[in-house]
């Protein structure tokens, strides 16, 4: 890395010669960290998980299912599109007031507008897909194909993340895990229609573009704050919804009442808001692989809250299929066993 007498130099120089500069001072950066990640047991991304994040992701997964029943209770107020942008409006006031409460400002370092800008975008395209695939499927299937999420955050950190391989561990873990998500919306995924295939498609291009900016943000949070990194994904993505909306859609409103309000506020200020950027504080310190694998348990709470608060039926499979994720999460991020023969380095 440049010193930074050297650092400081470069701004007395010409605007492209200086970003040029300031530039290749990145690089050297970026190589520097992913050298870090490289070593096996790097601070910041240790090898096993706490019993104190175990039970924040639980919590997390329990909230994002409670936000499939808000979603579905929103939608009935406003159109998919509108709804995200509310959603996300929200989520935006959110950090922006926590912030100022703290006392915190949320900016993006030199290098990181543009990848946040994309993520942004990519935001905006994962739901797009989720919302053209769920008109064309069931709420079920279209719940399967989103959270096979961590299968493709498992695969794309392998060959992107150095510290975060696959081994034999992840490989049956997530297998078990996707078993019994199968397992649990068994009787839900019967499908007569055709059109139910191509719905099937664009949601899993949606789990996708999802594990994307999961394996994204991974990578910009060694250089921005959880909370900025949120904040701006949002701010880009909700007046996005809203335009799409105005597009796209009737009306940005169709209906309000006291229940539809307590929706908005339960998606967007809770389980989008304040879960989403500790859920990406943690992602900072933890393999992408481990945290994602508990996604699994997410639409399982979801079904679980629908029938204790929309009445939906419950059946034997979901059972079985809860304690098949839960097998499946404790194997993935089981400590591995330390070899009896130790290299010393000399």
């Amino acid at each position: 890395m440049l010193p930074w007498p050297q650092v400081a130099a470069t701004w007395r120089q010409p605007h492209s010669q200086r970003v040029i500069c300031l530039d290749l001072n990145r690089v050297v950066v970026l190589k520097t960290f992913e050298r870090m990640i490289g070593r096996p047991h790097a601070p910041f991304a240790p090898a096993t998980i706490d019993p104190r994040t175990v039970a924040l992701l639980a919590f997390f997964c329990l909230v994002w299912g409670g936000a499939m029943v808000a979603i579905k209770v929103g939608l009935s107020g406003a159109p998919p599109f509108s709804a995200a942008g509310i959603r996300f409006a929200l989520a935006s006031l959110t950090l922006l007031l926590l912030s100022a409460a703290r006392g915190k400002l949320l900016y993006l370092r030199y290098g990181s507008r543009r990848p946040v800008l994309l993520l942004g975008l990519l935001l905006v395209v994962q739901h797009g897909l989720f919302n053209l695939g769920i008109n064309l499927t069931t709420a079920s299937r279209a719940s399967v194909f989103l959270y096979t999420q961590p299968v493709f955050v498992a695969i794309l950190a392998h060959f992107l993340i150095a510290d975060d391989r696959l081994d034999r561990n992840k490989l049956l873990g997530i297998g078990l895990s996707l078993i019994g998500l199968l397992v649990a919306f068994a009787e839900r995924l019967q499908a007569h229609d055709p059109r139910v295939l191509i719905g099937d498609g664009l949601v899993l291009l949606s789990a996708i573009c999802w594990a994307i900016q999961t394996i994204f943000q991974k990578d910009l949070l060694a250089f921005v704050e959880p909370a900025s990194l949120i904040f701006y994904q949002m701010m880009i993505a909700s007046p996005l919804f809203f335009l799409l909306s105005i597009l796209f859609e009737p009306a940005l409103i169709i209906t309000l009442d006291g229940a539809i309000l307590l929706a908005f506020f339960y998606q967007g200020v809770i389980a989008a808001g304040l879960t989403f950027a500790a859920f990406a504080a943690l992602l900072k310190r933890h393999q992408a692989s481990r945290l994602s694998s508990f996604i699994f348990l997410a639409p399982i709470f979801g079904v679980l809250l629908g029938h204790l608060l929309l009445r939906d039926p419950l059946t034997g499979y979901l059972g079985v299929g809860l304690g098949l994720v839960a097998v499946g999460i404790f194997i993935v991020n089981r400590p591995r066993r330390r070899s009896r023969f130790t290299v010393q380095s000399s």
